[in-house]
């Protein structure tokens, strides 16, 4: 619990003199100054590690053993990409809240805000490759951001390796440390983990057999760090899948995962997963999809809550047609369950959705498209009938690809009515705690070259809740840009 995690570290931080503290601060990554200077150096170790790999890619040549490749044989290839600019981030949440005085005298509704705005340098640096005549194909990318409010250092590579005829090995191990001094906090994350996979072809070579294993750890100290509980996990999956156009694709997977967390022994748990989808094309490109995904969660021990004791599933089916090859008319239903092994009528309650959306998709030669949609959705709780909700809206699509970017803008808008509207008692004499409200939606993204070799990339999203209890009005803003020169 995060209220034992921070007795232990207030225990061993404090009262043992200067040598405790430096080892209680080395142990726990508790230091700033520390954790940005560890990251630095992984960083710089990072940039060796990529460009001595590229020094003795290129100058061992195409052949990892030196030997002039056979006739017929391919060549290995080598890139490096270097990325150098800087990223500017903007958040703001506002809200109405009650504002009271010390002798707790109510001053009315307030407007509350919470904008920040944090930049931060940033440098990232890759190489991607082969060898052993193409058989090995790896990619390792290192990316360091400097910012006032957010450092950051990561390191991952990537790899595949055909090491026989219908066999492929493929890797992907990482790691991350990062100082998070955002929104009031002062929190020092360093994570890693690896993920392996083992894939064997069979039939026509469009069939495959896959044994999955993955590992992960997360650890957290400082300001913040007792709602981000240290973590260990390891986990296991096995599937087959099938890939190709007749008779169609399909896919089924299982997995286990086992997850344990040092400072809260009754939140480790055992989860079971699985995976399904199956699609399938017509001649005419036509397609149809149907997918389905769900786990089942229990404690290792007794719990004193059911946060980690529940099923959860999803499935969805969706259709699409297409019309003189630049036409096509998508719909896709979905549905959603939570159902906890002893519900509760505070915290952990049963949940159903069920939601749909419907229309066409224009796309011309040019890179053009225009795509409009109709959508729904409907949250059920039979033990919390305050939650429940129905929501209608509709959003428009506008996305552009050529020109050296991709450019996309969905702007959306609806209408949102809780069942139980608050103030209203329910059958436990309880009001409920929403108001229905209309909302209004803009998404962007771009991701544009420049002269120059300059790359620019933008994201953005806003939303605005209009309510019929005015007080519970809200409004949402992201946006971020990112300036790099490549080299």
């Amino acid at each position: 619990m995060g209220w034992r995690k921070a007795r232990l570290r207030t225990r061993h931080a404090g009262g043992h003199g200067t040598a405790g503290a430096s080892s209680a601060c080395l142990a726990g990554l508790a230091c700033p100054a520390l954790a940005l200077a560890a990251a630095i150096a992984a960083s710089t170790a990072a940039t060796g590690v990529i460009l001595a790999s590229a020094v003795w890619a290129a100058a061992a040549g195409s052949d990892s053993s030196g030997c002039v490749p056979a006739a017929g044989a391919a060549s290995d290839t080598l890139r490096l990409r270097i990325e150098v600019g800087a990223s500017t981030d903007v958040t703001n949440e506002q809200f109405y809240e009650d504002a009271y005085l010390a002798d707790t005298t109510f001053l009315g509704r307030r407007l509350v805000g919470a904008p920040e705005t944090r930049h931060a340098g940033v440098l990232q640096l890759g190489i991607r490759g082969t060898r052993a005549h193409r058989a090995l194909r790896y990619e390792l990318r290192h990316l360091l951001s400097l910012g006032d409010l957010l450092q950051r250092g990561l390191l991952e590579l990537e790899g595949a390796y055909d090491f026989a005829a219908r066999w492929r090995f493929s890797f992907a191990p990482r790691g991350e440390v990062r100082h998070d001094r955002t929104f009031g906090r002062d929190l020092t994350e360093a994570r890693g983990g690896a993920a392996a996979r083992l894939r064997r072809a069979f039939g026509g070579e469009d069939t495959f057999a896959e044994l999955g294993l993955g590992g992960d750890f997360l650890r957290t100290s400082g300001r913040g760090a007792d709602f981000v509980l240290d973590r260990n996990a390891a986990s296991v999956s096995l599937a087959l899948d099938r890939s190709g156009l007749d008779p169609g694709e399909w896919r089924a997977g299982w997995s286990l995962a086992l997850r344990s967390f040092p400072d809260s022994s009754e939140r480790s748990h055992l989860e079971h997963g699985w995976e399904g989808r199956w699609r399938h094309v017509t001649a005419g490109g036509h397609g149809l999809t149907l997918e389905v995904e769900g786990a089942r969660r229990g404690t290792l021990e007794a719990a004193p809550t059911t946060r980690d004791q529940f099923l959860d599933g999803r499935a969805a089916l969706e259709l699409e047609l297409w019309s003189l090859a630049s036409w096509s008319w998508r719909a896709r239903a979905e549905g959603e369950l939570l159902r906890y092994d002893h519900e509760d009528s505070v915290l952990y309650l049963d949940t159903r959705v069920a939601r749909g959306r419907a229309g066409p998709r224009w796309q011309s030669a040019t890179g053009w498209s225009l795509s409009a949609a109709l959508r729904a959705e409907r949250l059920s709780s039979p033990r919390d009938p305050g939650e429940e909700y129905a929501e209608t809206g509709g959003e428009l699509g506008v996305e552009s690809l050529g020109l050296g970017g991709w450019w996309s803008a969905v702007p959306a808008a609806g209408w949102r009515e809780y069942l139980r509207p608050s103030g209203e008692p329910g059958p436990a004499s309880l009001p409920g705690m929403h108001s229905s409200f209309a909302f209004y939606e803009l998404t962007l993204f771009g991701d544009q070259s420049l002269p120059g070799a300059l790359r620019l990339r933008v994201a953005g999203t806003g939303r605005l809740e209009c309510h019929t209890a005015h007080e519970q009005d809200a409004s949402s803003l992201y946006f971020s840009v990112d300036l790099r020169r490549l080299f």
